[in-house]
């Protein structure tokens, strides 16, 4: 399977869901193809069966991505909020149980957070690391598998830079100083509808 992703910005390595083709500028980084055709203008209410609070729970796609690799609290809470921003974005149905929230260092779980929260800026580590995911459906497997590919090399930091960069966080946080807290769930709408566009170059 194929994937892309049409990117805003201009990354040392390639900013790609699984990337086939890069065309580079001074500005950008754009990748074509393909993934769930079918799916970018389908109708919502084709989700028959998926549970409106979410598919997973966050710790189960927190668990998956911990099984790839030992990562900080700030890089596994980014690679969930992206999980999640893809889903709505490619597939239309919420992913996690959970909402993400606009917080100084870029999108956050609440709950995550406060089952994480302990290990500050330390890495975070499985004590056990097996091949079973969770029993996660093998088309959400393929999304979280996209979603390693595009942003796991990422550190943390990093991927909080780009979420500063993003619309659904910056309009989550609209009327709020820098060092501000912030508390407003970012927006599933914000997310399915600026992730599309980066996915398709609009």
């Amino acid at each position: 399977m194929k994937s892309v992703v049409s990117s805003r910005y201009n990354w040392n390595s390639s900013y790609s869901l699984m990337n086939p083709s890069i065309e580079s500028t001074a500005c950008n980084t754009i990748v074509y193809a393909s993934y769930f055709p079918d799916r970018m203008n389908s109708d919502e209410n084709e989700t028959y069966g998926i549970p409106e609070n979410g598919k997973y729970s966050v710790f189960d796609i927190a668990n998956w991505f911990l099984h790839k690799q030992d990562m900080t609290h700030k890089k596994l809470q980014k690679l969930c909020y992206y999980a999640q921003a893809w889903c709505y974005a490619l597939k239309g149905y919420k992913l996690i149980n959970a909402d993400f929230q606009a917080w100084v260092h870029g999108p956050v779980c609440p709950v995550l957070y406060e089952r994480f929260k302990g290990f500050g800026y330390e890495t975070i580590a499985l004590k056990t690391k097996s091949a079973q995911h969770m029993h996660i459906d093998n088309d959400d497997l393929k999304l979280l598998e996209d979603v390693w590919d595009t942003y796991g090399e990422k550190s943390g930091n990093a991927l909080e830079a780009l979420s500063h960069r993003e619309i659904p966080w910056i309009e989550a946080r609209r009327g709020y100083s820098v060092t501000e807290k912030c508390t407003v769930v970012i927006s599933p709408e914000s997310m399915k509808k600026y992730y599309r566009s980066v996915f398709s170059g609009d």
